[in-house]
């Protein structure tokens, strides 16, 4: 007859540490899924603040259409300033930059309330001299009393 092998305590331990490990003595390492929480949230926090710096304030209008955030914009300072695709740019670099994106159909400006007419009826003038005969003019929503 052949012999039955009997199993010991300790070598049937010893197999079930090899595999499954000691629960004992076994920790869970929180460090890198603390890592990977932090880097998460500092991306989220980096990539949710990417806003455009226009420091324009915007003529009112009645009409809700918001224009389509793909368009190359340019803003308008009070000061005479300019800012393209969120650059700073002069009247001789505009005709350059535009003629670059004179792929583009339209072109977005933010003129602050208090930049006159002749300055935006120029931008729209040179604009169109590199190719951009469309243009969404930004303005704020205006919010009737009552």
């Amino acid at each position: 007859m052949a012999k039955k092998r009997v199993r010991r305590g300790s070598d049937f331990e010893a197999m079930r540490n090899r595999i499954v490990g000691k629960k004992e003595t076994q920790e869970e390492n929180v460090i890198p899924m603390i890592n990977v929480i932090f880097l998460l949230l500092m991306y989220f926090m980096i990539a949710g603040n990417l806003q455009p710096d226009y420091n324009v304030a915007p003529p009112f209008s009645t009409q809700e259409a918001e224009p389509s955030k793909q368009l190359a914009t340019l803003s308008l300072a009070p000061d005479g300033s300019m800012r393209f695709e969120n650059r700073p740019i002069t009247w001789e670099q505009l005709s350059v930059e535009l003629t670059k994106y004179s792929a583009h159909d339209k072109l977005k400006i933010h003129a602050d309330a208090k930049v006159d007419a002749l300055t935006v009826s120029k931008v729209m003038e040179t604009a169109s001299k590199a190719g951009i005969l469309q243009f969404v003019l930004v303005t704020q929503r205006r919010v009737e009393a009552g």
